[in-house]
């Protein structure tokens, strides 16, 4: 991965304009279904290779774009930089065929359909790959982010028919979060389409692998080993 490049792309992304994505590193391989896995990869995990790998398999879908963002909804500070971010994101996924490296100028997912309609081409069938943490933040129950949305929508409501008319999600499970937990969301919100959430059932030890675990351990002079690729450890 260049670095001039890349903090070329980040310097030029800019979260005050238009939504938009620029691609940091293609895949090889492109089709139809496409996955986006949008995280701050504050850093890669195995849990973040491991969730794209098997929503790729366990839904046929022809690519995978990791998809980092200039900005984040709820946080403001990292302690890796996105220039370090990426560089470990293109290192963890350096030999996936399927997978592609983005950046987003915008944090909300209604903002990135904007962005992923012109990046992509029209018949392209979408499915934002996230976990149930923040498939019920998604879901805004008590209206926080509507008014934070670079789109204009009256309501909470209007801004999920927007989302899912156009995308579908597959939901990873987690500890204590199943499939019926998922279940239960979807039939308590009536703006949701019950055909456009589909489950992935994630191993619990695995969601435990969590960034905010490694950056735990890293401030405390633990070992990270098997919470991260071995590149990204390195």
């Amino acid at each position: 991965m260049d670095a001039d490049r890349v903090k070329e792309i980040i310097d030029d992304v800019d979260p005050r304009g238009d939504p938009g994505i620029r691609t940091i590193q293609r895949a090889e391989t492109t089709g139809p279904r496409l996955g986006v896995f949008a995280s701050s990869f504050n850093p890669p995990t195995i849990a973040h290779f491991e969730l794209i790998q098997r929503a790729a398999e366990a839904f046929s879908l022809d690519e995978i774009l990791a998809l980092a963002g200039k900005t984040n909804a709820d946080k403001i500070d990292y302690e890796c930089s996105l220039e370090d971010r990426l560089a470990m994101l293109a290192l963890t996924l350096a030999a996936e065929p399927r997978v592609s490296i983005g950046l987003s100028s915008h944090a909300f997912y209604v903002d990135m359909i904007d962005a992923l309609e012109r990046a992509y081409p029209a018949e392209t069938d979408l499915h934002f790959i996230v976990g149930f943490d923040t498939f019920e933040r998604v879901l805004d129950v008590g209206d926080l982010y509507t008014k934070r949305y670079y789109r204009e929508f009256s309501s909470r409501l209007e801004a999920l028919d927007y989302l899912f008319a156009r995308s579908s999600f597959i939901v990873a499970g987690r500890a204590g979060a199943g499939l019926h937990s998922v279940r239960l969301l979807v039939e308590r919100e009536p703006a949701v389409p019950p055909d456009r959430v589909v489950y992935l059932d994630f191993p619990a030890d695995l969601g435990e692998l969590s960034a905010t675990e490694v950056r735990k351990r890293r401030r405390a002079g633990r070992s990270i080993t098997g919470l991260v690729p071995e590149t990204v450890e390195a």
